[in-house]
């Protein structure tokens, strides 16, 4: 197994260099073809109370993404011919405001999806939950890119964090590819009781026989929450990604997540790939 087919999505326009960096490596890393995706957001409509109020529009979003499409596509296209990558520029004329519905379905035929996590003041023009929808509607791993700082993506050391859950052991199958790259993976459980076999014992003996050499580290939360936990042991250890599970559930327009997902979402000081 192997990332053939990559999304980027490109519309987070103050992170492009960061973007294009991680989109360079990955495409060179797996000989992929790097698909990049652009969305032009639909005007917003607000509607107004009352028999004769005629509905607000406002099309700001949708004006600066039109303006900035020449440079975000030229900039990506010279990036990929820099590293001889297979890619296409993909323009979305979106059916609504919100990119992630459009960046989700175009990740739903790939391996893997790479997007930075929007600044949380909503200044750049990308949904603020951008990188939660994505991860919720997509159906493919996703990795996301810190929403500020130069946190580079490094797939040299690998965190593996492990709790036995489904939506761990989903994540340490969409990883697979990246973590045969590594030279160090870690698999870390947080507060664990040995009782007979070592938690992250069995994993890392499947991991084994996929080729991928792992180390099984036990971390203890000091009252912290799991999430915190997790990003002071990649911290600590030097891991350049992390892996996990995102747990969560969608509450009509809402999406509701666990708390270690919820913690590292918020402050993802790090590239963090997730699978839901």
């Amino acid at each position: 197994m192997s990332y053939k087919t990559i999304v980027v999505s490109l519309n987070e326009t103050g992170r492009l260099p960061q973007i294009l960096a991680a989109a360079r490596k990955l495409g060179s890393s797996f000989k992929a073809h790097v698909r990049g995706v652009y969305v032009i957001p639909a005007a917003q409509v607000y509607p107004m109370v009352g028999y004769d109020a005629v509905p607000e529009i406002y099309d700001g979003n949708r004006v600066f993404f039109q303006t900035e499409k020449d440079k975000v596509k030229a900039a990506f296209e010279t990036a990929m011919k820099a590293d001889g990558i297979s890619s296409a520029f993909v323009e979305i004329d979106g059916r609504t405001s919100q990119i992630a519905h459009e960046v989700a379905e175009q990740a739903r035929s790939a391996d893997l999806v790479v997007l930075a996590a929007s600044k949380a003041d909503g200044s750049s023009g990308v949904e603020t939950d951008i990188a939660e929808r994505v991860v919720m509607l997509a159906g493919r791993p996703v990795l996301l890119l810190p929403r500020e700082g130069d946190a580079a993506l490094d797939l040299n050391e690998v965190l593996l964090g492990w709790d036995n859950g489904r939506e761990a052991a989903r994540a340490v199958f969409d990883a697979m590819p990246i973590m045969r790259l590594a030279k160090k993976v870690r698999v870390v459980g947080i507060d664990v009781a040995p009782k007979g076999t070592e938690p992250g014992a069995d994993i890392a003996e499947t991991l084994a026989h996929h080729g991928v050499k792992a180390e099984v580290t036990h971390v203890s939360s000091d009252g912290m929450g799991a999430g915190d936990t997790l990003l002071r042991a990649a911290n600590d250890l030097g891991a350049g990604l992390v892996v996990m599970g995102a747990y969560g559930h969608s509450r009509l327009t809402e999406f509701v997540f666990g708390g270690a997902t919820r913690q590292v979402l918020k402050k993802l000081n790090r590239p963090v790939l997730m699978s839901h």
